[in-house]
């Protein structure tokens, strides 16, 4: 690829992330439901749609945002990065590089992530597990039932501006 591809796709893949970060914390935000971690699947989308170096860097860019609008400060943005890397070599070795591979690295890391949560507010007794129990399946069921339409902004950039990794 040329360096105008690449900017064109990075410029994308960017775009795609203000547009789902706007869609996650200021429309689905206000709605009286439990906000979805739609930005650790995005980083997902980045692993699994272009291999494990871009996932790792655009996993940080989204654990930046993710960090500037107040959840976990600083690590999460090594844990993001660390989500995308994962994933792009989930799918480079042993998944496929499509909708599937996208489903299953997703639900890992989202379980993993609601699983850290729960067992560090537990550890810390901030409050009793069927509380956190209670907060934390309906934010991990929202983030699967919107996991599709993320991964679909991530392949609409993939596919309209050509793949960097290449297989």
């Amino acid at each position: 690829m040329t360096r105008r591809d690449i900017i064109k796709k990075w410029t994308a893949y960017l775009i795609a992330l203000a547009l789902v970060s706007v869609v996650n914390y200021y429309v689905l935000g206000p709605l009286p439901i439990s906000l979805p971690l739609l930005l650790p699947i995005l980083a997902v989308a980045g692993g699994t749609l272009e291999g494990a170096s871009f996932g790792a860097v655009y996993g940080g860019l989204c654990g930046a945002v993710m960090s500037s609008l107040g959840y976990l400060g600083p690590g999460c943005i090594i844990s993001l990065s660390a989500v995308g890397w994962g994933a792009g070599l989930a799918t480079q070795y042993i998944l496929r590089r499509d909708v599937w591979g996208h489903l299953i690295c997703s639900l890992i890391a989202i379980l993993a992530w609601e699983l850290w949560t729960v067992g560090v507010r537990l550890l810390s007794h901030t409050a009793p597990l069927e509380v956190l129990l209670r907060v934390a399946a309906p934010e991990l069921l929202w983030t699967l039932a919107l996991t599709l339409p993320v991964y679909w902004a991530g392949r609409f950039c993939c596919i309209h501006y050509g793949r960097i990794y290449h297989e």
